[in-house]
């Protein structure tokens, strides 16, 4: 009765520590829209300049542009998602 008590417990044991889900870690995610003009033709740097500087006071480092409007070298927007 004792072993089979003791198999029992340990199947459970097996059984459950298989059965239960990874630790999941949870990402967020955020979207920033830089936008950017400039008389010299460095609208695009400064759009990104914008979209850097909002994701950074917000307090994310890992971010790539997904999307980028450049309707002229004077005037562009771009899209950038960041993780954390």
């Amino acid at each position: 009765m004792r072993k089979t008590l003791l198999a029992l417990l340990g199947a459970a044991a097996v059984l459950g520590s298989i059965a239960t889900p990874a630790a999941a870690t949870t990402l967020e995610t955020r979207e920033f829209v830089g936008h950017g003009s400039s008389d010299f033709g460095l609208a695009l740097f400064y759009a990104r300049q914008d979209a850097k500087s909002q994701a950074e006071r917000a307090g994310f480092t890992d971010c790539e542009e997904y999307f980028k409007l450049v309707i002229s070298p004077y005037d562009a927007t771009v899209f950038w998602r960041c993780t954390r």
